[in-house]
């Protein structure tokens, strides 16, 4: 892919935009440079530096850049952008060059924030969100968006000149302006920024050594030995101080000494004094980090168990601000997925780099104080899709972000349908798999479907051999399915056992729409899985009694198994030949598979038809899991140990 756009296109497309803001022209002579200022943080983000140099005189601004999402083939790179305000770039998978092809990509994915529209807030890219910014493109007559929109396309057409402004290293790329609205990313890091606060607590824990009381009062009773551990390690730090200041020709007293106490704590904390006494010695702060750094280690047990009860007290204080805020979060997600299914439409790329919070505010701490205040909003429309009960409109991109995608995600229409029957159900329960994922990355500020979702490169890979060798591919999603599926349903155990109390202690109301949304799909569900056992039992060849198919039916998952286990261990060929008990095992377990799922949302139903609103995140999101799995992977397609429902 190394013909498409990179970053260093970007910052050079910035450069030049630059350029011509400050009124320098393509035909007059200057320099231009961009540098980065730090190295990339956690979140990916970089800051550059841009300079402009014309008859002598510098001009000097900043812009930051960040690369949106995980790699996937046949979609669009996209790219978060800070220059004035937030921009997100999307270069398409293939160069753009025609501007016919352009426009009508912007087309498309204006048609579903159209239809979407106003229930589901969504930026989708326009001409507009960038050539605003150069002086050649200047709305003087006050225009609003869809005019000023349309007299720019316009503009473009007359003058295809013009249109260099919207391409980035050669190729047209799209552009989406999202002004004050908060990414959900960041809404996220923000709740689970442990770090940062672990360091600022730290840094301000002088005050709370000072005396027995104040530590009680921050750290609680009975940590009475603690206390005088680190009041006797403080003694020993300002005196390594005092002699390092004697060392460097200057009196003890010349710092007082509740100043070398809060350096001990700065440092703690991992923060210098830089410049915070201008007449402190040369050489002197690197030699207090050496000394300091020196006399912490002596004291490494005191400094652990002091560090691991801030810990303890942020972690605490964290999940009980965090779990209104994200019962919040969890409601308007599921209110998103009313309005996708209520409108028709699939987005098939949800994740937390494509979606934000819209609000009256830009003030993130108050957005999220209610629930009431905001609603969520998505962007980069690409693989989204207008489903019918009856039909499809047209073929979306074969594509998705592995943590929040499925094998289906990757195969066409007529390949879903002859596998699961029902293309628009597989669609909007692909968004259905997402919110699993946004769920739990809400909660955690992690990833759920990690190790998983390494496995949708492979699918593309196997996918694509198959086509080169002309081979049916009902096969191969059933197969990968299996494989995706299983260690879906194993990873969602382990980390759902890992958080499951944090998850209980999440409440959120559902509104009676969207609860009655669940509570019809679950029930779907189960008449679905009723179907097939009922198919199964009677296109068996194995036990033709009517009496004997009928306690079939009526036997729970744990008595198929039992009568399961007891067709495993006969090994005599005179009772059963080996073929004919090989059959009877693949039914008993297809069946003992089936009933098992239908049992598992069964379990759930009570939920949704008490009266009550409330529901907590553990059951949501065990729920939507058990939707999505008894759906997407049925047990005939395999004749290996199933994946277990969980």
């Amino acid at each position: 892919m190394s013909h498409l756009p990179n970053p260093n296109h970007i910052v050079q497309f910035f450069l030049d935009l630059y350029r011509r803001q400050i009124g320098i022209s393509d035909i007059e002579t200057c320099s231009m440079s961009a540098h980065d200022l730090n190295k990339v943080n956690k979140s990916g983000e970089i800051t550059y530096e841009l300079k402009v140099t014309y008859k002598g005189r510098e001009k000097i601004r900043r812009m930051s850049l960040c690369r949106l999402g995980e790699d996937m083939q046949s979609r669009s790179t996209c790219y978060k952008v800070i220059y004035d305000d937030l921009l997100v770039l999307k270069i398409p998978p293939e160069p753009v060059t025609d501007f016919s092809q352009y426009l009508k990509s912007i087309e498309l994915e204006r048609a579903i924030a159209g239809r979407l529209g106003p229930e589901v807030p969504c930026v989708s890219p326009s001409l507009s969100a960038i050539l605003n910014k150069g002086p050649e493109f200047q709305n003087d007559r006050g225009l609003d968006r869809e005019a000023w929109e349309k007299e720019i396309t316009v503009m473009l057409k007359q003058s295809p000149k013009l249109q260099r402004y919207l391409k980035v290293g050669g190729t047209f790329v799209l552009f989406m302006g999202l002004s004050k609205d908060l990414f959900f990313d960041q809404i996220i890091s923000r709740m689970h920024q442990y770090e940062a606060r672990l360091r600022d607590t730290i840094a301000q824990s002088c005050d709370s050594v000072a005396d027995i009381p104040a530590f009680e009062n921050s750290f609680g009773k009975g940590k009475e030995a603690l206390f005088f551990r680190l009041t006797n390690l403080q003694q020993s730090y300002v005196l390594a101080m005092d002699q390092l200041l004697l060392k460097h020709g200057r009196e003890s007293y010349e710092i007082p000494d509740d100043q070398k106490k809060q350096w001990m704590f700065d440092q703690l904390a991992g923060r210098t004094i830089t410049g915070e006494h201008k007449n402190l010695p040369p050489g002197f702060v690197q030699d207090q980090n050496r000394v300091g750094k020196e006399v912490l280690l002596r004291q490494k047990k005191e400094i652990t168990a002091f560090i691991n009860l801030i810990k303890s007290d942020i972690r605490k204080t964290a999940e009980n601000r965090n779990r209104e805020i994200a019962g919040g979060i969890i409601r308007n997600l599921v209110k998103l997925m009313y309005c996708l299914k209520r409108k028709r439409a699939a987005i098939r790329d949800m994740k937390p780099d494509n979606m934000f919070l819209v609000g009256d505010t830009d003030d993130p701490d108050f957005l999220i104080a209610s629930a009431d205040q905001y609603s969520l909003g998505l962007i980069d429309l690409e693989t989204s899709v207008s489903v019918e009960e009856t039909e499809i409109l047209q073929q979306p991109i074969l594509a998705g972000t592995p943590s929040f995608a499925t094998p289906s995600h990757l195969f066409e229409n007529a390949v879903l349908m002859r596998v699961f029957q029902d293309v628009p159900r597989t669609f909007y329960l692909q968004d259905w798999f997402a919110a699993i994922g946004l769920i739990y990355h809400v909660v955690t500020g992690t990833t759920l479907f990690e190790k998983t979702g390494k496995l949708l490169p492979e699918v593309v890979r196997v996918r694509s051999k198959a086509c080169i060798k002309d081979e049916p591919l009902d096969g191969v999603l059933e197969n990968a399915s299996w494989v995706f599926w299983s260690a879906a349903c194993a990873e969602f155990k382990e980390m759902m056992d890992l958080n499951h109390l944090v998850f209980k202690n999440i409440s959120l109301s559902l509104g009676t729409t969207e609860r009655q949304m669940l509570l019809e799909e679950t029930l779907s569900r189960i008449r679905f899985l009723t179907a097939r056992i009922e198919r199964h039992v009677s296109q068996q060849i194995f036990f033709k009694g009517e009496k004997t198919r009928k306690n079939i039916l009526a036997a729970g998952s744990k008595r198929i198994e039992a009568t399961l286990k007891k067709w495993q261990v006969e090994k005599d060929p005179s009772k059963t030949p080996p073929k004919t008990r090989s059959g009877v095992v693949d039914f008993l377990t297809c069946i003992a598979h089936l009933k098992k799922c239908s049992e598992k949302l069964r379990q759930l139903l009570p939920i949704l038809e008490a009266q009550t609103s409330e529901v907590n995140a553990w059951q949501l999101i065990l729920l939507l899991f058990r939707l999505v799995f008894c759906f997407m992977y049925r047990p005939e397609w395999s004749n290996r140990e199933h994946p277990e429902c969980v």
